[in-house]
């Protein structure tokens, strides 16, 4: 099932779902619901995760901005497909 590049599209587009319901409740002024606070926790931990993408996905040669922005939005549900080859770097 992880092997496939559909399940890696299902759990991008739920995340990006949850990023922009998300985005709703900040534009409605509730930054304390718990959704938009996990929601910027996973951001910052997508962003710490992104030496570790460029290591693992180091010889693939990845762009650098394909790298940066897939890592930040997707996290490991981006680098790990991609050093499967599913994904394009």
């Amino acid at each position: 099932m992880t092997e496939t590049k559909q399940f890696w599209m299902v759990n991008n587009a739920a995340l990006l779902a949850f990023y922009m319901i998300a985005g709703v409740l900040v534009i409605d002024g509730r930054l304390d619901h718990w959704a938009v606070i996990l929601a910027a926790l996973i951001l910052v931990a997508h962003v710490l995760e992104i030496p570790l993408a460029m290591k693992i996905l180091k010889e693939k040669q990845p762009s650098l901005g394909r790298l940066v922005m897939g890592t930040v939005l997707f996290g490991f549900t981006w680098w790990l497909p991609a050093k499967k080859g599913l994904y394009k770097v």
